[in-house]
């Protein structure tokens, strides 16, 4: 099922890559078609709902870069959902002052769960050092804020 997912994530990003080759505004939202969310692991798929429950949309309506993975060193695969990438009617829902809803999943054996979630700006996942990686930017108010958080085996620190 992971790999199913992997692959239909890479679609997703040739696809969204080909289309801004192809003229397509990169900012420009699309909708998340019902059989494209049944295809994201259940835990995605939920974290999606809850979103658009949140935001009282009728549809999910994202830019490209919602999404976005790396792969570990061990093979766990790492999935990052970017809200500020959602369009949102209730616009306080997912973002605030402090940035907006980030949340990371790890996938390992099939099983996928959240091991880090926050409200900041940005976070840029990378290997570093053969080490998974989430690169922060909590800036706000003009004040620079930025800190790297490591893989530990259980979770971001």
């Amino acid at each position: 099922m992971q790999r199913i997912f992997l692959v239909f994530m890479v679609c997703l990003t040739v696809t969204g890559a080909n289309a801004r080759a192809a003229g397509m505004t990169q900012g420009k939202f699309s909708s998340l078609s019902y059989e494209r969310l049944q295809q994201l692991p259940p835990a995605i798929h939920k974290a999606f709902e809850a979103a658009q429950r949140l935001c009282t949309d009728d549809a999910i309506n994202v830019r490209t870069g919602y999404l976005r993975y790396i792969i570990g060193p061990r093979g766990e695969e790492f999935i990052a959902i970017h809200f500020d990438q959602f369009r949102c009617s209730n616009s306080q829902a997912l973002c605030s002052p402090k940035g907006c809803l980030h949340r990371v999943f790890i996938s390992r054996a099939g099983a996928l769960r959240e091991v880090w979630r926050g409200n900041v700006f940005e976070i840029d996942m990378s290997i570093d050092s053969g080490v998974p990686s989430i690169d922060v930017n909590c800036s706000r108010d003009g004040l620079f804020c930025r800190h790297k958080m490591q893989w530990d085996g259980k979770r971001f620190r």
